[in-house]
């Protein structure tokens, strides 16, 4: 009779220290997913800002070779000197190409959201609701203990 109790008095539980590994690995899951959106978006900044840069010395060097508008004020022993027409070609090519190297780039750099960001919050947005339930059960059944002893 007492064999009987014992298999069906009590109803079968995981050991405590399942779930506390099993909580332990979802923390770890979540840890990794939020480090790796954080360092993909770092990322993604980064070469944003790279390609800003890089476009903006090229509008730079375009403005610097640009002629310069004449003052009021007189430049006595100094003679203005137009920019040479094929530097100035090569200096609005260059702007060009890092313009277009930019949007180019941009499309490519902002795939990193939607493969990369996108699919690791999904994930980790999956995973709470485990955790949480897991969680629970534990407090369950810890409340369950503390009410039969």
């Amino acid at each position: 009779m007492q064999s009987v109790q014992r298999r069906f008095g009590k109803p079968r539980t995981a050991d405590e220290s399942q779930v506390a590994v099993l909580l332990k690995d979802f923390e770890d899951a979540d840890k990794m997913l939020s480090r790796i959106i954080e360092a993909s978006k770092a990322w993604r900044d980064a070469w944003v800002d790279m390609l800003t840069v890089q476009q903006r010395f090229a509008y730079d060097f375009q403005d610097m070779y640009s002629p310069i508008v004449e003052s009021s004020e007189s430049t006595e022993g100094r003679e203005a000197v137009e920019t040479p027409k094929p530097i100035m070609l090569r200096t609005v090519k260059l702007q060009q190409a890092y313009a277009e190297l930019k949007s180019d780039l941009l499309d490519e750099v902002n795939m990193v959201d939607t493969r990369i960001v996108k699919p690791a919050m999904d994930a980790r947005d999956h995973i709470q609701p485990l955790k949480k339930t897991i969680k629970r059960r534990s407090d369950k059944k810890a409340r369950l203990r503390k009410h039969f002893l």
